[in-house]
């Protein structure tokens, strides 16, 4: 009877070691991913995962590790890996959790897992590598010198100002009595016939009022062009406060964007911004030839840029003839 039940014992172990064992990768599923696709700088990022047997049998011994993207760092440790070890019961899984950030602007991408499984008896181990999908878009920090928030700040505000001062004649809302201040042009012959005096158009308050966005690459060290993406990044978020419209323009890698506000048009900027790697296409004086062929009626323009050359002056002093504000201009000055 012993016997019996030793054989019975070698030939389980038998089969697991040789027929089960080498089985069992094909049926773990792993499934994960990050809470984020855009990021602030050394913001909190959650990496999911989740290891499932889908077998009827137990996966006796797991050891599996995560490798995040370059340059993670996971809370609490000095590193971006993690490992664990477990044992999987049949249709049973395991989930975990890794919170980490990204210090730096730019794109993180790659990362790997790694699983390994062993035999029965341990003699033998199976490695099996994936690729992490997705990828992360840091974007640039706020800009936090006083002299470029106080000098956008009072721009803006002249902006809001003319958005409340400037009629626009095709938008009448109304008549009212002519009183000997308001121009000629502005008198309505038909109307002031009917009611047998003098009266005038009153007209609502523009609403074109927008803002073109302007980066320069063209020139600079990688310090400041660095600094002019969180420039621009500071620029759109006080657009963005005071819902005024803006165009996006750029010799640069950072696509250009139409007129436009709200968090899906910020949201674009904001990940072309966090994956810029610098490059310039054209040059400053081929940068303002676009905004003079592409001005438009009531815009103001917002100028980023490293420190400007006295070329670089000449070719604004062209657009200024265009403009009915003058632009504000945004030097990204470092040390």
């Amino acid at each position: 009877m012993i016997a019996v039940v030793f054989l019975g014992l070698a030939a389980a172990v038998v089969v697991m070691q040789f027929v089960v064992s080498p089985r069992i990768p094909g049926h773990l599923r792993y499934q994960c991913g990050f809470d984020a696709e855009l990021a602030e700088p050394g913001e909190g990022i959650t990496y999911t995962g989740r290891l499932v047997n889908t077998w009827f049998l137990p996966a006796v011994y797991v050891s599996f590790a995560v490798l995040l993207p370059e340059g993670a760092v996971i809370a609490g440790r000095s590193g971006n890996h993690e490992s664990y070890r477990l044992c999987l019961l049949p249709h049973h899984g395991s989930r975990h959790t890794l919170l980490f950030t990204l210090p730096r602007r730019g794109v993180y991408r790659g990362g790997r897992t790694f699983l390994e499984t062993g035999d029965f008896l341990g003699f033998r181990s199976r490695v099996l590598s994936d690729r992490i999908d997705g990828s992360i878009t840091v974007m640039p920090r706020k800009c936090q010198e006083e002299k470029v928030v106080r000098t956008l700040g009072g721009y803006i505000g002249d902006i809001s100002v003319r958005r409340f001062i400037i009629e626009d004649p095709v938008l009448t809302i109304g008549l009212r009595d002519y009183t000997g201040r308001e121009p000629m042009k502005k008198i309505s012959w038909p109307h002031s016939a009917r009611a047998g005096r003098l009266m005038v158009k009153d007209s609502d308050y523009t609403v074109d009022v927008n803002v073109a966005v302007v980066l320069n690459m063209a020139s600079g060290t990688v310090e400041e062009k660095e600094k002019s993406l969180e420039i621009v990044r500071t620029v759109c978020e006080q657009l963005e406060e005071r819902r005024i419209p803006y165009r996006f323009l750029s010799n640069g890698d950072v696509a250009s964007r139409r007129e436009g506000f709200g968090r899906t048009h910020l949201r674009a900027l904001m990940t072309d911004l966090g994956r810029s790697e610098l490059v310039s296409y054209t040059s400053f004086d081929a940068l303002i030839n676009r905004c003079i062929r592409e001005r438009k009626y009531n815009r103001s323009y917002i100028l980023v840029s490293p420190p400007l050359s006295a070329e670089n002056r000449a070719s604004l002093g062209r657009l200024v003839k265009y403009c009915s504000l003058e632009p504000c201009v945004l030097e990204a000055e470092v040390g």
